[in-house]
């Protein structure tokens, strides 16, 4: 299980090269050797998670009055033969959900996936269109917009039980993908630097 790292920059007078930066996870359930299930794959047979972004995802936004927003996608793909499907999850890959830089932070709003939330200035947040409480979108990549009535959660602590992304209950090939969305808004009094935090993409065979 491998740790993707998020990372947002803010220059001095713009929010910029905002980076969502991670590595794919990829989790086996315990099986026995030759049976019908083994982990994600039958005996013999492929299975993987990989990511459209290859854990780069690039947000560029400039700070304005009232918060301007950045809005960017990531994608997990999951193959599996396994007959139960599987289950994907994202979490922090620590207790501290914050964007940080040295003291200062950006914190992850307060929304959750049961009761998600409109991001504010100075606050991030992801969402699956479809999902939850989200609302069906479509999501789009934006840049520099005004807050919109978006929902958004918070990526939960690596101590809580990670957010369920996608559950499946059949065979996962052809790949099953589910488009993870990035919001970050940010106003002209957060301070300047680099700022990041992990998280982590689990796929588990059901």
């Amino acid at each position: 299980m491998t740790p993707r790292r998020l990372t947002f920059v803010l220059l001095a007078v713009a929010l910029a090269a905002v980076l969502v930066k991670s590595q794919q996870a990829l989790a086996y359930a315990t099986g026995t050797y030759g049976s019908a299930d083994y982990g994600m794959c039958d005996y013999g047979a492929a299975c993987s998670i990989s990511l459209s972004s290859n854990g780069n995802v690039t947000i560029n936004a400039t700070p304005g009055s009232g918060g301007k927003c950045t809005i960017q996608s990531d994608t997990a793909t999951v193959l599996t033969d396994d007959s139960n499907g599987y289950t994907l999850t994202l979490a922090d890959n620590t207790t501290n959900t914050s964007l940080t830089n040295g003291g200062n932070s950006i914190p992850a709003t307060s929304g959750t996936l049961a009761a998600p939330s409109t991001l504010g200035a100075n606050f991030w947040g992801y969402r699956v269109d479809g999902l939850g409480s989200f609302g069906s979108g479509p999501t789009t990549a934006q840049s520099n917009i005004s807050p919109s009535s978006a929902l958004f959660a918070g990526v939960v602590p690596s101590t809580s039980s990670p957010d369920v992304l996608a559950n499946t209950t059949s065979i996962a090939d052809p790949a099953v993908t589910t488009t993870i969305w990035y919001g970050v808004c940010a106003n002209q009094s957060q301070p300047s630097g680099p700022y990041s935090t992990q998280v982590t993409y689990t796929a588990l065979a059901n």
